[in-house]
């Protein structure tokens, strides 16, 4: 049985959140997906002040009080290395919890001793589930005796993996688009993908060198479809990264996209805010752009993602810093230099990335709007038989029996939400001080073949995420005691139609 989970989150769009329960007794929190992050991460009760709306617990997803948990263990206040590129900043507080995947009494599995954090900064608007696989490591000063020095801790996607319950370290995802069909929801197989979401694509793409920025395509060009308005004056390498709402773009491209949307650039919010008389114009032309991504800036295998004006079409709330009033906007960014070319949680609206771990690769793809049943599949381990981990536009499997390692998924609108792991990305998180918490058109693709496994790939489970801090007693972090969210509809556990695999060895 499937069940609709419509609830859309966010100060800067309307983005679907999935469910995970923080402690014990589980507390409910919404969570967006990172692809960058290894910890799940909630709000914590200092995110929302006696200054805020009194809707903010709310808006924000809910918080996670640490006090009302009876398995929380303290680890330590550590500053944030997350999308510090873009400017954002943070701290979190550490700890080991359980952790339950969904909501409690929908057979959502719960995993004890799970590394996550407690944040308060609102540039981390809304709570996230880091599913990259690698451990965080949690160091201290040496003569700090309240937090232990040097002890690492594996991710929750990880635990999945070493528990039996996931095939391999792969996934895919789609960050869901509202404006589509009945507001199609996101989805995220961990372990294979849906190939119900996505037309499959001729481009495969290795993980950048940088490890803090693995997930790089080449933007050769980006244009409007039908039209001759061309609105990168150049190729550039960006980053794909679910973390953040917004396309960042060097300056020469923001100012084509004005010329050609009409839009203009507030400097106070540092957002495109949109009139509705810019808006009504915008709705009646309906521009659809075309990304034109290859494996890098000249290679002639590409993929065209494309993206209608609604997928622009967003809102912002005074949530966000320096908006006085709700407002529609157009999540373009000026980028300051190229660290912070950025394809965020926009384009994943129309886009389908999925990863081979073990390859050390990943495939952009045009997503598919389609009501029919998801068609999941398991990207399969080393060594293991049977299903292919390769997508074709025409190829099918039959569903088969389930081994015992893989397991019922969650469910989360009509979108299969599963149990199966991610990818190998390793990004050192240099914590070097601990401080306080406060302060805060169709294009036609064509059938693709990934490359053969990358010798010496680094298991990700001895990758490491380094936290430092300071020696010093962590402030104590007040709050009431919340239980599980009332919400008219929910998620669900279903069966994965998945043939057997074999477990990693």
């Amino acid at each position: 049985m499937q069940h609709y989970y419509l609830i859309r989150d966010g100060n800067d769009g309307p983005w679907s959140t999935v469910a995970l329960g923080f402690g014990s007794p589980p507390q409910i929190i919404r969570v967006l997906i990172s692809t960058t992050c290894p910890q799940p991460w909630a709000v914590d009760p200092l995110g929302c002040t006696p200054t805020d709306p009194p809707n903010c617990i709310s808006n924000r997803g809910n918080r996670f009080n640490k006090n009302a948990s009876s398995t929380w263990q303290e680890k330590g206040l550590y500053e944030l290395d997350q999308e510090l590129n873009l400017g954002y900043t943070g701290n979190g507080n550490f700890g080991l919890d359980n952790l339950t995947l969904g909501y409690p009494g929908s057979g959502a599995i719960t995993l004890e001793h799970q590394i996550v954090a407690t944040v308060a900064a609102k540039d981390f608007y809304l709570a996230t589930w880091g599913i990259a696989p690698r451990p965080t490591n949690l160091t201290s000063d040496p003569n700090a005796v309240t937090f232990a020095a040097n002890e690492s801790y594996q991710s929750v996607l990880s635990t999945l993996r070493q528990e039996n319950n996931i095939p391999s370290l792969s996934y895919g995802y789609t960050a869901g688009a509202q404006y589509r069909l009945t507001q199609v929801t996101a989805s995220l197989t961990l372990g294979g993908y849906d190939a119900s979401r996505f037309h499959v694509s001729n481009v495969t793409h290795q993980f950048a060198d940088d490890n803090s920025r693995d997930l790089v395509v080449g933007i050769q060009s980006i244009s409007i479809l039908n039209s001759a308005d061309t609105l990168l004056p150049t190729p550039i390498l960006s980053f794909v990264d679910a973390t953040v709402s917004h396309i960042w773009l060097p300056l020469q491209a923001c100012q084509a996209f004005e010329t050609a949307y009409g839009i203009e650039h507030d400097d106070e919010s540092d957002l495109y805010l949109v009139n509705e008389t810019t808006h009504q114009a915008l709705v009646a032309r309906n521009a659809t752009l075309v990304f034109t991504i290859g494996t890098d800036l000249t290679s002639t295998e590409v993929a065209n993602i494309t993206l209608p004006y609604t997928s622009f079409d967003l809102q912002v709330t005074t949530a966000y810093p320096s908006v006085k009033n709700a407002t529609r906007y157009f999540p373009l960014r000026r980028a300051a230099n190229a660290t912070q070319y950025t394809l965020g949680r926009t384009f994943l609206q129309e886009a389908y990335v999925y990863l081979i771990a073990r390859r050390s690769n990943f495939s952009t793809n045009q997503c598919r709007f389609v009501e029919e049943p998801s068609d999941v599949r398991a990207i399969l381990a080393p060594n293991a038989t049977n299903v292919t981990d390769t997508p074709t536009s025409s190829s099918k499997q039959s569903a088969g029996g389930l081994s015992p390692g893989v397991i019922a998924g969650i469910v989360i609108g009509s979108t299969l939400f599963l149990l199966l792991l991610s990818t190998a990305f390793f990004f050192l998180w240099r914590k070097k001080r601990r401080v306080q918490l406060s302060g805060g058109s169709e294009h036609k693709q064509s059938d693709h073949n990934p490359s053969a496994e990358s010798p010496g790939l680094q298991d990700p489970d001895t990758l490491e995420c380094e936290l430092h801090a300071e020696a010093m007693d962590p402030p104590e972090l007040h709050g009431i005691s919340i239980g599980p969210l009332e919400m008219d509809s929910g998620v669900a556990v279903a069966e994965m139609n998945v043939m057997d695999v074999e477990e990693e060895r």
